[in-house]
């Protein structure tokens, strides 16, 4: 037994899988559902996101629910139960009778598949650099004079990371899609760089420096099923003077004559959401001015320009088991400001059919946001580890404690096993 989701429906016959499916029950299926099946017919369905099949109406979830500190508890109704305190572990996933733990420090989410296998997504990082930013002052002697510029030492090379910079290529299980981030980021950054700089200057060069993109946040149930939240940064640095020149490997510099050299740097950061269908830009700010270290973006200072820019007007994020967080702006007139404005959107919890749940307060994309349908009008929700009871609009916090760390919230029918610390 394993679920699908649904893409079309034809009197008793369900699409799902890419095959034609027999309904069983009485149940109302439609298109976006997610349904039990055992590859012949469909025995019950999810009908907004989280709602457990084969449960017979009116019955209550028992929901798992796993804490930071190791405790095992149980959500059914409006009580939270709790059961034995086990191992400690960063999240836990289930999936019908199955549960899966991950115990990695870097771990984003873990999901499990129809047979029952665990997949981790990673904070995995890419970066292209084009050597290391300094300064560099020389003296050439009284016929030739001093110069002064920006040096890139080593040349352009690649790294790979998960939460560091220490992995190998090979390790890294999105790098075209980070890769493209950082491209999305460096292109920013030049973008930028040509309305700041100044141009028509006899000796002048434009060098990216850096393109950079790593996963902060997001969700992945299979290579068609995801959301990934993705941090772009791009560095490019504009010079100019009289005698601009670059000096030989391996320590090369851009110099001009000392009083004649001036420069200016970009520093561009993109907010994204990636789903199958493409990686779309949220958010983006950026610092211009005489500033080198990528720390420049929070730099106080008259002569920094800052930008926080606004893009998206509105966007339905998917999360996991088909609810959706839809991002809307609330001042559309307002596309560009020196600070960010933390009330610049409303996020609004919503089933796969368009219905509000609640309204989340404090809310960033990539944020961990789950949820599951306990009974008709009421959801189990948790927002970055905290547990709510929402029904009606509003939302009432659970309190527990210590943090939740599921990675879905779903039911379950092995409640014993799991209350005792078994699984």
């Amino acid at each position: 037994m394993h679920q699908e989701r649904v893409t079309a429906v034809s009197g008793g016959n369900v699409l799902a899988g890419g095959r034609w499916l027999r309904a069983i029950g009485n149940q109302t299926i439609e298109t976006g559902d997610l349904v039990w099946t055992d590859g012949r017919c469909v025995y019950g369905n999810l009908a907004e996101g989280g709602e457990a099949a084969l449960v017979t109406v009116g019955s209550k979830q028992r929901i798992p629910i796993f804490l930071s500190d190791g405790t095992h508890c149980l959500y059914r109704g409006k009580t939270l139960r709790t059961g034995a305190k086990g191992a400690m572990h960063s999240l836990m996933v289930n999936r019908g009778s199955e549960v899966a733990f991950s115990n990695k420090y870097d771990v984003v989410d873990v999901s499990l598949s129809a047979a029952g296998e665990p997949r981790e997504l990673l904070g995995e990082a890419y970066r292209r650099e084009n050597g290391t930013v300094g300064y560099s002052s020389r003296d050439y002697g009284e016929d030739i004079g001093s110069k002064f510029g920006i040096y890139f030492d080593n040349g352009v090379h690649e790294r790979y990371g998960i939460r560091d910079w220490y992995a190998a290529a090979e390790d890294i299980v999105h790098l075209p899609l980070l890769r493209e981030g950082a491209r999305m980021a460096g292109a920013a950054a030049l973008r930028q760089l040509a309305k700041d700089a100044p141009s028509g200057r006899p000796e002048e060069k434009t060098v990216l420096q850096l393109e950079q993109c790593e996963i902060i946040g997001g969700w992945q149930e299979s290579e068609q099923d995801y959301c990934l939240f993705l941090r772009g940064i791009g560095r490019t640095i504009y010079m100019s003077g009289d005698h601009l020149s670059c000096s030989g490997a391996p320590d090369y510099c851009w110099a001009a004559d000392e009083k004649s050299f001036d420069f200016l740097s970009v520093v561009y950061e993109l907010e994204m959401a990636a789903a199958p269908s493409a990686i779309s830009i949220l958010r983006e700010k950026y610092t211009s001015g005489r500033v080198l270290s990528i720390s420049g973006i929070s730099v106080e200072d008259d002569d920094v320009k800052k930008g926080f820019i606004d893009v998206i007007d509105s966007i339905d994020l998917p999360l996991p088991d088909g609810f959706r967080l839809a991002m809307e702006r609330r001042e559309k007139t307002q596309m560009e400001s020196s600070s960010r404005n933390p009330n610049a959107y409303r996020y609004t919890l919503k089933t796969i059919r368009g219905e509000e749940i609640c309204e989340l307060d404090g809310c960033e994309p990539g944020d961990r946001l789950i949820a599951c349908k306990t009974r008709p009008g009421m959801w189990l929700v948790s927002h970055k580890g905290e547990l709510y009871r929402c029904g009606r609009g509003g939302r009432k916090k659970i309190e527990t404690g210590s943090t939740c760390l599921n990675a879905r919230l779903r039911p379950t029918r092995q409640c014993g096993r799991w209350m005792k610390g078994d699984n």
